[in-house]
């Protein structure tokens, strides 16, 4: 039996998940001839099977519970006390104790009431341990976030070119043509410098209420002739005009058939 724990021992830590696993398949049922043997009143025989399951690799809480019935049955409290212990922080470690419960049902007594108790302080205890690592986790996120944040690595990429101007500079051909000293805005009324309003004093050239002998015109009127005279000055004598009769006179003469 021990060259076969050796054997499972050495393969378990070299073969890869499926071999491991059919190892614990194997262990499992070294496991079994042991507490089938327990049953029968072998109890060397069930020592022997077990301590192949545990030296093997088992990790089956039961397998050191049942050793450490078995060493108490036979007189060795303390090594059954060791076998206990070190069952219940498997357990608590991996949980099971439902089935670890029912297969150590048959199992009773003072003895049974210390397994218990063993078992308690292991769950107790797995507790405690669990509590105080979430602290130190805690402890440590508190920590860290109170830290300066680390530098930031240089980045060997190219710096980005300079952004455009918001305004930018446009060639102006006219930029430099200065106004001059005294440059003022032109306006752009054309009659500005006349004086006064030259249609204020706006009259007709003749005066249609005046009497008909108003008084000659202007010297300077080339037509200033009263408005009873003729243009043309003083009418010709009749005797100029082949036409001069008077407007009675017949230009013909008399009347040849007498009238």
């Amino acid at each position: 039996m021990a060259a076969l724990a050796a054997v499972l021992s050495s393969g378990t830590a070299l073969v890869n998940q499926p071999v491991f696993a059919q190892n614990q398949s194997i262990l499992a049922e070294v496991y079994g001839r042991g507490v089938h043997a327990y049953y029968a009143g072998d109890y060397a025989g069930a020592f022997d099977e077990l301590t192949a399951a545990i030296d093997g690799g088992s990790r089956d809480p039961r397998a050191y519970y049942f050793r450490g019935i078995v060493s108490h049955l036979q007189g060795r409290p303390e090594q059954a006390e060791s076998d206990w212990e070190t069952g219940a922080e498997i357990e608590a470690m991996h949980g099971g104790s439902q089935y670890i419960g029912r297969s150590l049902s048959r199992f009773q007594g003072s003895a049974r009431l210390k397994l218990e108790n063993i078992r308690q302080k292991a769950r107790l205890a797995a507790l405690a341990n669990a509590s105080q690592r979430s602290d130190i986790r805690m402890q440590e996120l508190n920590a860290r976030g109170n830290r300066p944040a680390p530098p930031v690595a240089r980045s060997t990429a190219p710096s980005p070119a300079p952004a455009a101007p918001a305004n930018p500079k446009v060639d102006n051909p006219f930029l430099d043509d200065a106004p001059p000293a005294n440059a003022s805005v032109q306006n752009d009324d054309l009659l500005k410098d006349v004086v006064g309003n030259p249609f204020e004093n706006d009259e007709p050239a003749i005066d249609a209420a005046a009497p008909a002998d108003a008084g000659p015109a202007a010297a300077d009127d080339p037509f200033g002739a009263g408005a009873s005279g003729s243009p043309f000055g003083d009418s010709a004598p009749a005797g100029g005009d082949p036409f001069g009769a008077g407007a009675g006179d017949d230009p013909f003469g008399g009347d040849p058939f007498g009238n």
